[in-house]
């Protein structure tokens, strides 16, 4: 995998560009010094709670919210249920929190974001798409974005999808994991070194490596391909283990394993 900042300052101008042709650039402001604990976004003010940080809200009003662990150097933004039909993610990640400061020496030399709920409308009412009826893992600016009703009006219409991606820019990350199911693999996107990722996360959760090829305007497509990071895509099963203390046995370890690297 290419240096963080190499490759952030390679892919950069392309981000810019996708950005502006959306008409978000100005609204974004992920290079604006802004007040600790709070920002300002049109007439609502943003603050953390109990380290909770909103970086936006869904079309119907509900809070994104993101907790950040660790420290270290090493970037990772790990999310659920961008699909609010596939929400086996969510508990996941919330007892891998738990988890985390319960052992925070796993989080050594890592800055780990999650982000358990990027489609709260949706996981709300148990539907994929967001309020406006669209499916927001084809709604980013990649190169492969196709112009579909469901995809939405354009590249970053909607206001889930800006959120996200704006926190992206903003945290840089070498690595994004995205929860999703009902396939029961390990999809990836990006550098050659990605794969080797995915098999330590295959690896600890039991599931099979598959690569099955970027959608169009999806998460994968945009940071993975167009912009040249890395997109680990965990496919739970359409039934997996009942209960958050099944699904952190079945899953957790290989998302612990890949918090370390190894």
């Amino acid at each position: 995998m290419e240096n963080g900042m190499n490759t952030w300052g390679r892919v950069m101008p392309v981000v810019v560009a996708a950005l502006t042709v959306a008409g978000l650039l100005a609204g974004l402001r992920f290079c604006a010094p802004r007040e600790e604990g709070r920002e300002r976004v049109g007439e609502k003010e943003r603050v953390e709670t109990e380290g909770v940080r909103e970086i936006g809200r869904s079309v119907g009003g509900r809070a994104i919210g993101v907790t950040t662990h660790g420290q270290g150097s090493r970037v990772v933004l790990m999310m659920a249920s961008i699909h609010g039909s596939e929400g086996a993610g969510t508990p996941l990640l919330e007892r891998l929190r738990e988890h985390l400061e319960a052992n925070p020496a796993l989080l050594e030399g890592v800055t780990l974001h999650l982000l358990p709920v990027a489609n709260p409308d949706g996981l709300a009412t148990g539907r994929r798409f967001n309020r406006r009826g669209v499916d927001l893992n084809r709604n980013f600016p990649a190169d492969n974005r196709e112009e579909r009703v469901r995809f939405g009006a354009g590249a970053l219409s909607e206001p889930e999808s800006r959120a996200l991606a704006a926190f992206i820019l903003e945290r840089r990350p070498e690595l994004i994991v995205t929860i999703h199911q009902p396939l029961a693999c390990i999809d990836w996107d990006g550098p050659p070194e990605t794969e080797r990722l995915a098999r330590v996360l295959a690896a600890g959760s039991g599931l099979a490596v598959k690569k099955l090829g970027a959608r169009p305007g999806s998460l994968g497509a945009w940071f993975g391909e167009t912009l040249g990071g890395a997109v680990l895509t965990m496919e739970l099963p359409a039934r997996p283990p009942a209960g958050v203390e099944a699904l952190w046995g079945e899953y957790g370890r290989g998302l612990v394993a890949l918090l370390r690297g190894r």
